[in-house]
């Protein structure tokens, strides 16, 4: 029994085709959204259908997550974000108990019961700080690109702290730190650690507690990684695979649902 998850993120959209009996991933794809979520939505779950040579009748649910899931007509079922990332990571971190996910337009931080139940969280879903778009465009200010972002960082021997993360501001505060021949490495790492306070400071109202798992595509940052752990003095784990999280959520929902008696 096959069953699809789709999580249609606004800079990403992510497929995930899981075989319930076997319990296992059979094929997955990851897509950059662009300005027709509806359009790539159903192009990549197409996508990824082919290049598994799965045919549409061997899928029985189809869920859809993520911040266009009511956009995709062919779903059998949609579900939130939030919910659909934490069954991602439990099911590859059974005993994760805080989430921390940095996407492409929002960030956000979920705690878990012991039975992997989302206990509380806190989303920033209106400011660009704290995004993977904001490293993004920081990263073509640099002129470096996003993959050496984490590298250059961790290479730092003094971080530079910056005043400001409204997103205007600090591009022009790091244009003026280049000007003055700050080294790079310096600055990244200065800007991660920023991001981390940030990230760390919008759940302060959650009860932070281990095992905490780092999901989105930011968590391929491994400078960002470090920030956070250190930030909150706790070890930070990546979750495997963690730009899929969300969509094996979604496909492990409409599993249960079609299993429950």
């Amino acid at each position: 029994m096959l069953i699809a998850g789709i999580d249609v993120g606004s800079v990403n959209t992510k497929v995930v085709l899981y075989d319930a009996d076997a319990g296992e991933i059979r094929a997955f794809l990851v897509t950059r959204t662009g300005m027709n979520p509806k359009k790539q939505g159903e192009k990549a779950f197409n996508q990824c259908l082919r290049d598994a040579g799965i045919e549409m009748t061997e899928v029985k649910e189809v869920v859809a997550t993520g911040y266009a899931r009511h956009a995709l007509h062919f779903t059998t079922k949609v579900v939130t974000e939030i919910t659909a990332t934490a069954w991602g990571v439990r099911y590859w971190h059974p005993s994760c108990r805080t989430v921390i996910d940095i996407g492409g337009q929002d960030s956000k931080v979920l705690t878990l019961n012991e039975e992997g139940g989302v206990d509380g969280f806190q989303m920033n879903d209106r400011c660009a700080a704290g995004t993977g778009s904001f490293l993004e465009f920081i990263a073509r200010s640099l002129e470096i690109p996003i993959e050496e972002f984490g590298r250059l960082s961790l290479s730092s021997q003094r971080p530079v702290l910056l005043s400001s993360l409204c997103v205007v501001m600090a591009e022009s505060e790091i244009l003026s730190l280049v000007a003055a021949d700050t080294p790079r490495e310096d600055i990244i790492a200065g800007l991660h650690q920023a991001l981390a306070a940030r990230v760390v400071n919008m759940a302060a109202r959650l009860e932070i507690k281990p095992e905490v798992v780092f999901a989105g595509g930011t968590a391929l940052n491994e400078g960002m990684r470090v920030a956070l752990e250190r930030t909150l003095g706790l070890p930070v784990a990546v979750a495997k695979m963690p730009m899929l999280v969300a969509a094996l959520g979604a496909a492990l929902l409409g599993s249960a649902e079609d299993n429950h008696p």
